[in-house]
């Protein structure tokens, strides 16, 4: 056996302070490694970047998120310890506090739960076709007219933007159509009105800044990729390049004559909320409604729609203010384990593997069910699994903050914990455990619980930030489990409830010959459901070998053109990243055609519509956790749009009714749900708007028969209307 040290004790978060104010578990370590300093010492120099720390009027501020009673907020107590609220969505407010203020402004007796130091990170041609779009671009299918996106505000919110490139400008290089960039990370310049960080540029500023600030993920390129994917133009009359079966391909984005907004995100959470208050804040002075795309996320939080990102969201939202987010790139990865200790009492065991491209170690998130506690610890075990080292168990109890580092022979093993015994949205508790591992020795996470169902997510820990890469929990060692690939979209645009989560497949290649190549699920796309049992994705676009723009200052492409004697490049990138801003270009077309949808009537018609193929196989109403409810069809999403801005207030929704079989050769079965009640129209289109079928009935619950032998094959739409709602479903007529 080793020799094993014990050097640092462990400390814990005082009970005054969780008496006041539910604190997330990096927010008390944080208030603990305050009252560590020396009176009158300064703080670390890596907490800048470990915090993600702004300066305002040379004092270092951190971003914080809360929920908060506005009747027992003291504006006084606020004022007096420096900290600034410019954000208030609902009664989740973002501010900036004087970090060494930190402990004094938690007393304020209106914060009812506090998120500090909440980070998110990056989620790393044929799209156009594979998902309909070129044909609501021209008009087909029966649309009232063609759209492009005109009237609607795109707005990503990412890293590594290229304001000069010529995607951004209309499809003739006439018009700019950025109309404002939020550089969140940028140390000087002058921050939007209201805001006291980062640099706002507007409209021909931007084209004399040129580029974001380089940030903490190095020179990027990721934010200019995506908004191409969502609002590009295709770069110009010469952009013309030979791709697979076409040799006269145009690189567009879905909505190429929507405006656009560009926000370079500091990686915390008020920031983010900040960002989607500027947004709206800009989208309504200018009488236009909005889509926000999100291709980041994280797995520190519960991952059920409850931390306080999605809380916002969820104020937010409403008529013409839709939310777009990536699933994930962790479809094949088992970085996540599960274990109803109510069920199954025996203790957990499961091997940690360090990701391949971590520089410091691991981060296991560990989130119990409501109103239940667990405990968990580390154990070292050399190749013939004897135990060489173990950390006692932390408790959720007693909410350890815990930065340790624990000799063990000649090796070093560090561990931080920090633990909440409660969250105030759902009242679960948790434990964020880092670990790091100089030695060769194995990793054994070991769990505990009478009464919990636990969650646990593996990540990457980079020494200067959490990622949201998915390392592999395994079953070699005695008694171990291992992971598996479900639970695993992201926060917040994974699990939202008011999100549109989207998945990724391979777009379709289509020859002159009818030959079609490819259209399977890409395997890193994260599968669900969320942990509170709703289906994620919702639906599912191209995100494999998709084109767009790279940002010109920082990356080489593949393709490129010249324009004013200045070179732009385009190149192929793989991940929900870019699944997830096709679909809110989609949006952006819906929006235009509709600009009144909300997140759920936009959600219900792009499920209700969407397209099914060999590779989803038949969907049923309650959709799958890998396709959601299918393959994004925009004609039909854009058509049904148009069929819902002529019905005055009513309220899309799911399930109304079923149908099947789909597709169908001669009849269509059609039964309605039987909370519908009072008078129920059933309506049958075809893709030009011609109505097919209609029926009245005043029955829920009623089936029958609708022949539509007699139909040309295609694609068709029905639709169920009650007095105060409607519902949609596609479904295709072959021969």
């Amino acid at each position: 056996m080793q020799k094993v040290i014990l050097l640092f004790v462990s400390v814990f978060i005082s009970a005054q302070l969780a008496a006041q104010v539910r604190v997330n578990a990096p927010g008390k370590f944080l208030v603990e490694q305050l009252r560590n300093l020396e009176p009158g010492q300064a703080i670390p120099a890596h907490w800048v970047q470990d915090y993600d720390l702004v300066k305002i009027n040379g004092t270092y501020h951190i971003g914080v998120l809360a929920m908060v009673d506005e009747d027992l907020m003291d504006d006084a107590h606020l004022e007096s310890v420096g900290a600034i609220n410019r954000t208030q969505a609902g009664n989740i407010w973002t501010f900036r506090v004087p970090v060494l203020n930190v402990p004094l402004f938690l007393q304020n007796p209106g914060l009812l739960q506090v998120e500090i130091a909440e980070p998110v990170a990056p989620f790393l041609d044929e799209n156009i076709p594979s998902a309909r779009v070129d044909s609501v671009h021209l008009g087909l299918g029966g649309l009232q007219q063609a759209y492009k996106g005109q009237g609607v505000v795109v707005a990503v919110i990412d890293w590594g933007f290229d304001y000069t490139h010529p995607v951004f400008y209309d499809e003739n290089l006439e018009n700019y159509r950025l109309v404002r960039a939020w550089d969140q990370n940028k140390l000087d310049g002058t921050p939007p009105a209201g805001y006291d960080f980062g640099a706002e540029y507007i409209e021909q500023d931007l084209l004399i800044a040129q580029h974001d600030t380089d940030y903490v993920f190095g020179p990027g390129t990721h934010g200019t990729h995506v908004a191409g994917i969502a609002g590009g133009a295709g770069g110009g009359p010469d952009a013309v390049f030979s791709l697979g079966p076409n040799p006269e391909a145009k690189i567009m984005g879905a909505a190429p004559e929507s405006d656009l907004i560009f926000i370079s995100l500091r990686r915390d959470a008020p920031s983010l909320i900040d960002g989607f208050n500027y947004i709206k804040n800009y989208a309504e002075s200018v009488g236009k409604p909005f889509v926000v795309n999100m291709s980041f996320g994280s797995h520190l939080g519960p991952h059920d729609g409850n931390d306080l990102k999605n809380v916002g969201i969820d104020n937010l939202q409403g008529p013409g203010r839709i939310f777009v987010g990536s699933a994930g790139n962790n479809g094949n990865g088992n970085f996540h384990l599960d274990r109803d200790f109510a069920s199954n009492p025996d203790t957990l065991l499961t091997v940690v593997n360090i990701h391949g491209s971590s520089d410091w170690g691991q981060t296991l998130s560990m989130w119990g069910s409501e109103n239940s506690s667990f405990s968990a610890s580390i154990r070292l075990v050399n190749s013939a699994d004897e135990t060489v080292f173990q950390t006692p168990f932390y408790q959720t109890a007693l909410e350890p903050q815990i930065n340790d580092f624990f000799l063990v022979g000649n090796d070093t093993l560090y561990i931080r914990v920090q633990s909440t015994a409660a969250f105030t949205t759902n009242d679960k508790p948790n434990i964020r455990l880092e670990v790091r591992n100089t030695s060769n020795l194995k990793i054994v996470l070991i769990a505990a619980s009478n009464d919990s169902h636990l969650h646990i997510w593996s990540n990457a820990r980079m020494q200067n930030r959490y990622t949201n890469w998915g390392s592999n929990l395994t079953s070699n060692y005695p008694g171990a489990v291992a992971g598996n690939t479900e639970y695993a979209p992201g926060e917040p645009a994974g699990c939202g409830k008011h999100v549109i989560t989207v998945g990724a497949y391979r777009a379709e290649r289509v020859f002159a010959n009818g030959t079609v190549l490819y259209g399977a699920l890409a395997g890193f796309s994260s599968r669900g459901p969320t942990v509170d049992g709703r289906v994620k994705p919702d639906i599912t676009s191209g995100g494999v070998d998709v084109w767009s723009a790279v940002n010109s200052f920082t990356t080489s492409g593949q393709l490129s053109v010249e324009v004013d004697g200045n070179t732009y490049e385009f190149t192929r990138f793989d991940g929900t990243s870019m699944s997830g801003p096709l679909v809110a270009g989609i949006v952006a077309l819906m929006l235009e055609a509709n600009p009144e949808l909300t997140t759920l009537e936009a959600r219900e018609i792009l499920r209700s519509t969407a397209r099914l193929d060999q590779h989803t196989g038949d969907i049923g109403p309650e959709g799958t956790l890998d396709w959601g409810w299918g393959k994004a069809h925009a004609l039909a999403a854009v058509l049904a749009s148009e069929i819902v801005s002529s019905i005055e207030e009513k309220e899309v929704v799911a399930e109304l009714f079923t149908a099947w079989p789909n597709p169908t050769t001669d009849v269509i079965n059609i039964e309605i749900a039987q909370h519908a009640h009072g008078q129920i129209w059933v309506n049958i289109f075809d893709m030009s708007g011609k109505l097919e079928h209609s029926t009245s009935i005043n029955q829920g619950g009623a089936f029958f028969t609708v022949s539509v032998g007699h139909l040309p094959a295609g694609m068709y739409l029905i639709r169920v209307d009650t007095e105060k709602q409607t519902s949609f479903r596609r479904v295709v007529v072959s021969r």
